[in-house]
């Protein structure tokens, strides 16, 4: 497979009036033909803001490029000019935002909307143009499709509009496919379909996607690799399957350990009125039957402390050191470099390091 995106040393920066916010700090990523890569980690970590700069999508100003690479289907994105992104937006990458409700135009039927995007990139006749509107709503699934193109957004269900976003974004079978957080605000058995939806959707035009999200739970059944972001940076990187049960870096581990365990029981069972006490050695609640005297222990929720970075003022050295249990005193004076765990896994921790001692596994 040939790459069709290769990032290299990103960074992305703001100026406001408190000062220079480094949002992005030296990222550098590839995608394949084909593939998915899922960018994962806490709001706030940067991944929005390099999706958006892939497409040129931040305001400039206050949004600045200091130095870094993008290479886009062969294009140089930071040398490119306007008119020149507005040509590769669409046909060679587009991208599916948070919130449909404020992509869509509010004024405009759904159906109107796809057309306009059909001939901005294809010289097509009114015919097929509509032809194609009522194929693409077909593609994703979406009811009635001729009937639906003639409706405005309001008369949409929210996962409706984000199937019709993901529509509009494969509109000119585009080589790139950015979701930007596809599942945001939707309840649980609408991100499983629109998950579904761009797994098929993938297999059907083979394109690439980049995923973007906060929840690993997602990522799962739809991504190859992972990049773990934290306070601006690419922190770990792997295949999916090394992400979830070889995960080199605290960070990476952390996310993994405040999932919620679906086998757990976390309600009392019918019928009793149990005490629920804190066990301070072991961390966990125990759960002591008032009938029995028995403990049924049940799990609690895992939470990372602390709060991320000041990317005002970023940290010197490993910008999860505040927050690690294995913190060490290199971790806070220098930033660590990517050590190599596997094939294709590459984890920035000092715990890698080959002086230090093996004496408690990352894990």
């Amino acid at each position: 497979m040939s790459k069709i995106l290769d990032v290299k040393d990103l960074h992305v920066s703001f100026d406001t009036y408190a000062g220079e916010v480094k949002a992005v700090r030296g990222v550098s990523f590839y995608l394949e033909q084909g593939e998915v890569l899922a960018i994962v980690g806490e709001s706030g970590c940067g991944k929005s803001v390099t999706a958006q700069t892939l497409m040129r999508l931040n305001p400039e100003p206050p949004a600045r490029i200091p130095y870094g690479e993008i290479n886009l289907c062969g294009h140089d994105i930071i040398a490119a000019t306007e008119k020149e992104m507005q040509a590769i937006r669409g046909k060679d990458a587009a991208m599916i935002f948070q919130d449909p409700m404020t992509c869509l135009n509010p004024t405009m039927p759904v159906g109107k909307q796809l057309a306009e995007a059909i001939r901005r990139h294809q010289n097509v006749s009114s015919k097929e143009t509509a032809k194609k509107v009522v194929e693409l709503l077909e593609l994703v699934k979406i009811p009635n499709p001729g009937q639906r193109a003639r409706q405005y957004p309001h008369e949409y269900s929210g996962g409706m509009r984000q199937r019709a976003m993901i529509a509009m974004a494969v509109i000119c079978n585009p080589k790139l496919l950015i979701a930007d957080e596809p599942t945001t605000a939707l309840d649980v058995t609408i991100q499983a379909q629109i998950m579904d939806l761009l797994a098929d959707v993938k297999e059907k035009t083979g394109t690439a996607i980049i995923l973007i999200t906060h929840d690993l739970g997602v990522v799962a059944g739809l991504a190859n690799r992972v990049a773990v972001m934290y306070g601006g940076r690419i922190v770990e990187t792997a295949d999916v399957d090394d992400i979830f049960y070889r995960s080199a870096h605290p960070y990476t581990t952390a996310l993994l350990n405040s999932l919620p365990n679906p086998e757990t029981d976390r309600k009392p069972k019918a019928g009793r009125d149990p005490e629920i006490d804190r066990d301070t050695e072991s961390g966990q609640d125990s759960e002591i039957d008032r009938d029995t005297g028995t403990d049924r222990g049940i799990e609690r929720l895992v939470s990372i402390p602390g709060s991320p970075p000041d990317l005002l003022a970023p940290p010197v050295g490993c910008p999860f050191a505040s927050r690690c249990n294995k913190t060490m005193q290199i971790c806070r004076e220098k930033m660590p470099p990517y050590f190599t765990v596997g094939a294709g896994h590459q984890s920035a921790c000092w715990l890698l390091h080959s002086d230090c001692p093996k004496t408690d596994s990352v894990n």
